[in-house]
């Protein structure tokens, strides 16, 4: 038996699959089929589209194809261009073996293909054998224990087997984990591949069910929490096969890992000790990244001393361009508390605060060791014309206290089923689509291009530029590696390789990107 895992890339509220980032489902689900002494080949969606375009692809060289896609946050991507179900089915209609669906898109909240549509095309789940709506490895498991028989797999996740609570779940995929390390290898950008490695699953915030949006609680319900030597062992299989990038992103808060009677708080107790032996352990492995995502700030504001000494840990043992994302969603009050938002502005600028005070100063890189990000969602409920006012003024008065952001994501919010989030609700976001518009807008005028501006003055220096594309004769873009990579043009009249690093001095701004010469450092 052969397998083939087709990557179409994912992106959840906790945990990002895109490129240069690859997400924890296809290294676990090949965990299970190389510990199972199967063969297994994997491929990127754009990898396929591009071999498809050149020369006739055989899939039916295969017994079983495993296709994973699917977007709880969906985002802008500079050089990937993630699958959808339809592109499956389409791509998939003579393969004669057995298909398998996994990721976001087979959860039974669905996927959506841009923030603020929500595309119903779960009907097209019944073109697949097995729809892994959680825990795919663990389907697959299955699938080679029954040698094969799919008449002994219930479709649609209704085995035992795969709805086994969190805890159980972690000590069943340990090895799987350290055995998919292995996959990294087939990936077209290896080695210069960002690793998402997962620390925990659930959410505080199920205490009181959670932000109206989010589909995290509602999927796993309150956090479990991956063992420390677990999550090394998997880092040491990665760094053995090459794996020199990593994000410790799959959480909705890095600070409330191993945090206290997380399941009795929506702001549980941070535990510095244990993050601390978590970090220090990574970085024994020498990774030339180590970033993080996910940040609670009301945890950070709640909790200040031990929140300091876990910033310190991560401006000690991760490289420099790092970003906590604050999930803040809005400033407004009133729509605080019909989101069951929790979060207030008081915690955000207390949170950004602590975070710039540690974590400001430049690194090795060039980019300033740790910073905050902001992420705002409209269409949620309660939002009036005020709300775009209030989030103006709140992020203005952030910047008018010298505080650093390194980005501020705004979305539009997706009606996940589920999810308290309804038609009805997107139905009214529409009617302020022109203001939602001039928000974003003078946001980008006024404060992000300032930003920049302030925390990358005109002839500073980063280093490690990797070169993505060539735009046009004399200009081409790159990004550093790690969470939120800074766009960078780089002016150049030599024929640049894709695929180089080049130090950049920087010359010009965009709103959200800067422009910059190659320069040759001794």
């Amino acid at each position: 038996m052969k397998f083939l895992i087709i990557d179409g890339y994912t992106d959840e509220p906790a945990g990002l699959g895109v490129p240069p980032y690859i997400g924890t489902y296809p290294r676990y689900v090949a965990g299970v089929i190389y510990k199972n002494k199967y063969c297994v080949d994997y491929i990127t969606i754009d990898k396929l589209r591009e071999l498809i375009k050149y020369q006739n692809f055989n899939f039916n060289k295969y017994n079983i194809i495993i296709c994973i896609c699917g977007f709880h946050t969906p985002g802008k991507y500079l050089n990937a261009n993630p699958a959808t179900l339809r592109e499956f089915v389409y791509l998939l209609h003579n393969f004669n073996g057995i298909k398998i669906l996994g990721g976001p898109v087979a959860t039974k909240f669905g996927s959506s293909s841009q923030g603020g549509q929500l595309k119903d095309e779960s009907k097209l789940k019944y073109f697949f054998d097995i729809v892994a709506e959680e825990n795919l490895e663990l389907v697959v498991e299955d699938l080679i224990t029954n040698n094969f028989n799919l008449e002994k797999i219930n479709n649609f996740n209704n085995n035992n087997n795969r709805n086994i609570n969190s805890k159980e779940y972690y000590n069943k995929i340990k090895d799987y984990a350290v055995y998919g390390a292995k996959i990294i290898q087939q990936h077209p950008n290896y080695p210069y591949i960002v690793n998402e490695i997962e620390t925990y699953r659930g959410c505080s915030r199920n205490y009181s069910g959670g932000c109206s949006f989010c589909t995290e609680p509602r999927r796993f319900g309150s956090p479990v929490f991956r063992e420390v030597k677990d999550i090394i062992n998997e880092i040491k299989s990665l760094s053995n096969y090459g794996a020199k990038y990593y994000r410790i992103g799959k959480q909705p808060c890095i600070y409330s890992y191993y945090s206290k009677d997380s399941e009795k708080h929506d702001i549980p107790i941070p535990n510095p000790e244990i993050i601390e032996k978590l970090f220090k352990n990574i970085s024994k492995y020498n990774p030339e990244v180590l970033h993080i995502d996910n940040g609670n700030p009301a945890v950070i504001s709640y909790y200040p001393q031990q929140c300091k000494e876990i910033t310190k840990t991560l401006v000690k043992y991760c490289t420099s361009g790092n970003v906590v994302a604050f999930g803040v969603e809005s400033f407004d009050e009133k729509v605080i508390k019909k989101n069951n938002l929790f979060t207030t502005y008081e915690n955000v600028l207390n949170a950004t605060t602590i975070v710039n005070e540690i974590g400001k100063q430049y690194g090795e890189n060039g980019m300033p060791k740790l910073l905050p990000g902001i992420n705002l969602l409209f269409g949620l409920k309660g939002e009036t014309k005020e709300t775009f006012e209030i989030n103006y003024n709140c992020l203005k008065e952030i910047y008018n206290k010298d505080l650093l952001l390194r980005r501020i994501n705004i979305r539009q919010v997706v009606p996940f089923l589920n999810t308290e989030i309804t038609e009805n609700d997107i139905k009214k976001a529409e009617k302020r689509k022109n203001l939602f518009k001039g928000f974003k807008e003078k946001v980008r005028k006024d404060i992000d291009n300032k930003m920049l501006i302030k925390m990358l003055p005109v002839g500073h220096i980063l280093k490690n530029v990797f070169v993505e594309l060539k735009e046009k004769d004399n200009l081409y873009f790159g990004r550093q590696f790690g969470s939120y990579p800074l766009l960078i043009g780089i002016e150049s009249s030599d024929n640049l390789k894709i695929g180089s690093f080049v130090n950049v001095k920087i010359t010009n701004y965009g709103r959200r990107s800067i422009t910059g010469k190659i320069i040759n450092i001794s």
